[in-house]
This record gives C-alpha cells, structure tokens and sequence, in this order.
C-alpha cells in the first residue's frame, strides 16, 4: 500500500494531496498544466520537501513531518523518469544507465546496464552519447537509467512530450510493456487523458492543487464527479436546468433558456441541477427528425461549423425552432452553437457523406449517456 497526505504552499495555490494506491497498481495523474501534478510526483520522490503531512510506501515511511523524518530521495527506491529525460550529456548510454548503481560491485552493475539494455532494445549504443542518439533512443536510455536500480516506485513524468507522433506510439508499447512486467507501482503525470487511457486503469483527475476525482476509467468518463471533471476529461456539452416533472425512475427536466425539455435518470432529489454528454455519445443523423419515428431527446438542428480529423469529425450545432441557449446557462462562453458532437467516419452507409456547413440534421440525447450533478 502506498499513502500520501501531504500539503505545500505554492506561489499559485495551496496543494494538498490525498493518495491511496494498492501495491502493483497503476496510476495516472491527469489536469491542466500548473495543477501540481509534477510537484506531487517530485515530492514523493523527494527531490521536493512538503510543509506537513506523511508519505509512505508498503512498511517505510519516507516522509513524515510529524515525526521529523525525511528520507533523502537517492534512498527511497524510487524510480523516476523525468520530463526532459535529464540525461548526462558528458557520459556515454553505459554510464548514464549504470548512475545509479555506485553501490554495486563492478561484475553485477555490468550485468545489470546489459540485461536493461537489451531487454528495451538499445544495445550498441554503449559508448554514445545523449546528443547523438534520436529522442526515442533518448527515452529508452532514460527509462532504463529509472529501472535497472529495481525501483518499488516508478514515477513518469509527461514522459511522451517531446516525442513526435510515430516514436510517442512506439514508447508509449515499451511502457505497457515494463508496466505488465513490473511489480512495483506506477504513477504516470500526463494532460492528455487518451495517454492516460492507454497506460493505467486507474486515473486522478487534478485541479487547483488538489485531486477532485480518483477511480477507474469507467468511473471519470462516465461517472464524473462534478462539472469541472466532466469539462477536464472532454464532456464538452454541459448545461444547468430545473426537474419540472418526476414520474417513476425518469424525470423531465427544462433547460434554461432553452426552449426543451430531456428526459434523464431521476436519481437526484434536487429540483436545480447540471447535466452533460460527451461529443462521441450524442447521436447526429442526417436530416429533419421524423415526427412519427421521434424517439425521446430528439431535435432538429443545423451544422454551423465542422472540424475533420482523421477517423470522423466534430460538428457544432445549432438547435432549430429553438430558443438559443445563453452563455450563463452553459459551463464555459460559446458563441454561435448549442451543441458539440463528435461523428465518426462510417463507410459503411450507401451513400453517406460528412457533415457538411449548413446541413439539417437531427440530434438525439440517449437518457443512459447524460451525466448528472447536484
């Protein structure tokens, strides 16, 4: 088990952590940048000093304010593998590797550097240097120099950054692979939450110095917290509205100024509440709805804006015969549409063409994608 509840007081805000992770566990840290991710990882590290609180991993403590203790960060079997790989340019891969092993005798430190070495493909880069290797190359070496010390703890921080799109799906396979053969526990520090997807089961959702959410993947797309997790992890549409009407296990709710009316879950007792839907889980057709075949959550509306990417295509949405919804009743200022959807490409259909500016289409609301916040 390894807990942190510790506290510092930064130039910007105040962070204060509260962490609990079984042992082999995986974890991503996920926010805007300047939340505190980074410092989080450091002072569990040690190379940051909290102001109080206590860290502690399986039956060492590494930090305890309470108790004056403070383990110097070269004792606490901590792997880390920074932002800018933090290589030494004067030393060759070999040495760079085997940093941290002054401690062992000369026969197994060699072993050690070599078995690493070739278990992430880099041997033969022995005797080069960091500024004549590619940044791919870079980050194996890196990552070798955090596990050939047999780290409890590994920490990653932004490790694909710097990476160009190929080389970042490559690194991204090496770090699956040394997290599906590592005992220890990982944290990885990333903003992109499609990064953190693909590397822990678990994710931390920061903001302000503090964590506002922790749980599994299923858990923060689906089950955000609150509005400001929702809009973190890409819940683009996210509204406020009043219950008007409550029957059985489904309510109606109006949104304001917004001439509509949603059917939802009615799992909320208040009358005031926010509710929001992820673009991809909005359904957008082609065309006028058809009144006879209108299911509920169904209106029409026109595209006012397209943006392609390379599977599909987001398109903004304007309701039609509506009301505009205004500014305050949404969680951040948009100007000309009412909703975002994501489309993806689908050559299936005879026929089917993208999403074009100025198309009619219906859009419909699925009750069981609609998250809800008191």
């Amino acid at each position: 088990m390894i807990e942190v509840r510790i506290s510092k007081t930064l130039e910007l805000f105040s962070l204060q952590i509260h962490l609990k992770l079984s042992e082999g566990s995986s974890l991503a840290l996920v926010g805007p940048s300047g939340c505190g991710k980074s410092m989080t990882l450091r002072m569990i590290a040690g190379l940051e000093q909290p102001d109080e609180g206590y860290i502690k991993v399986g039956d060492t403590t590494f930090f305890d304010s309470s108790e004056g203790i403070d383990v110097s960060a070269y004792k606490r079997r901590v792997g880390y593998l920074f932002q800018n790989y933090a290589l030494f340019p004067h030393l060759t891969i070999e040495k760079n590797i085997a940093f941290g092993l002054n401690h062992c005798p000369r026969s197994e430190k060699h072993a050690k550097v070599h078995s690493i070495m070739e278990r992430l493909r880099i041997k033969g880069l022995e005797k080069r240097y960091p500024p004549y290797i590619s940044g791919g190359q870079q980050q194996r070496v890196a990552l070798a120099r955090t596990l050939v010390t047999d780290p409890e703890l590994l920490l990653l921080d932004e490790p694909f950054s710097a990476l160009d799109s190929q080389v970042k799906k490559k690194m991204e396979k090496e770090v699956i692979d040394v997290r599906n053969a590592f005992s220890g526990t990982m944290i990885l520090v990333t903003h992109s939450l499609e990064e953190a997807f693909r590397l822990c089961p678990n994710i931390a959702v920061m903001d302000n110095g503090k964590i506002i959410q922790i749980g599994t993947q299923e858990e923060i797309i689906h089950q955000p917290a609150d509005r400001t997790v929702a809009r973190l992890t890409g819940t683009e549409n996210i509204f406020d509205g009043r219950i008007i009407e409550r029957r059985d296990e489904v309510a109606r709710i109006w949104v304001e100024e917004l001439q509509i009316k949603l059917t939802i879950p009615n799992t909320l007792k208040q009358d005031n509440l926010s509710w929001g839907i992820r673009p991809a889980q909005l359904i957008v057709k082609q065309g006028h709805c058809a009144r006879a075949q209108t299911p509920e959550n169904c209106f029409s509306g026109q595209i006012v804006q397209t943006i392609p990417t390379p599977d599909g295509q987001f398109v903004f949405i304007q309701l039609v015969n509506q009301a505009p919804i205004s500014n305050a009743s949404m969680s951040h200022q948009r100007r000309d549409y009412d909703f975002q959807a994501y489309v993806p490409i689908n050559s299936g259909k005879r026929g089917h063409r993208p999403f074009q500016l100025g198309d009619l289409c219906c859009i419909i609301v699925p009750i069981s994608a609609i998250a809800l916040w008191s």
